[in-house]
């Protein structure tokens, strides 16, 4: 097993956004956390990469790491790639790139140029501000960015947002791909039919409480995955 999370819960004051919680992943796996808005997924994920204070046990590994800081986490190989982005546009693209191995020590060269090597609309960019980038642009970068710290699980919180169904399409492959080279991935994802068919596994999320979960297979033709997105 490589992540086992138990009896995770996030709080914001009186708003309890993720209850009593348990999710696990094995290696090479990818799993999907699906459901409406607000239902806790993105909190999850913070939860899982230490950047939201939370209850519960998370094993990664065969190490306890409930305690441990998001840099140690991504150290350990553990890595998030947050919604919205979050690329540094007052930078270069070659420079975003290497603020994901601000935790590695060694020469990181050969890899940052087989990512370009995969991503050619990058590398003709790599001088550029991260700003000229499209929107799929700077997915691939935020992906990129988070394989270059060389993680063992990746967690994607919404990664197809604002994107064209042409692009979606093509993260989805890339996804694929990744998963293929040995990657585990948890991804949070609105787009319920191309995660699950991604995916070996699901959870959904609603008010914060796993309502549903199973083969990704049995979720797709589940009409109880519908009813959680429309309340009930």
């Amino acid at each position: 097993m490589l992540l086992d999370a138990t009896g995770i819960n996030v709080r914001y004051g009186r708003n309890h956004a993720v209850r009593d919680v348990d999710i696990s992943i094995e290696d090479g796996e990818i799993i999907t956390v699906l459901g409406a808005n607000g239902a806790g997924k993105s909190s999850l994920l913070k939860a899982l990469s230490g950047t939201e204070k939370f209850d519960g046990s998370i094993m990664f590994d065969g190490t306890d790491i409930s305690g441990w800081s998001p840099p140690r986490r991504v150290q350990a190989g553990m890595v998030l790639v947050p919604e919205g982005r979050q690329i540094f546009v007052s930078l270069t693209v070659h420079e975003n790139l290497l603020m994901g191995a601000y935790c590695r020590t060694e020469d990181v060269t050969a890899e940052a140029e087989a990512i370009y090597e995969r991503f050619p609309n990058l590398a003709e960019r790599r001088n550029m501000l991260a700003s000229v980038l499209s929107g799929g642009e700077q997915q691939m970068l935020a992906i990129s960015r988070a394989m270059l710290a060389k993680p063992k699980l990746m967690l994607l919180d919404e990664p197809s947002l604002g994107l064209s169904p042409l692009l979606v399409s093509q993260l989805f492959e890339l996804i694929k791909d990744l998963n293929r080279d040995g990657l585990a991935i948890i991804l949070v994802e609105q787009n319920t039919n191309k995660a699950l068919a991604a995916a070996a596994r699901g959870f959904v999320l609603e008010l914060g409480t796993v309502v549903l979960s199973g083969p990704a297979a049995d979720l797709l033709n589940d009409s109880r995955l519908e009813e959680a997105y429309l309340g009930g």
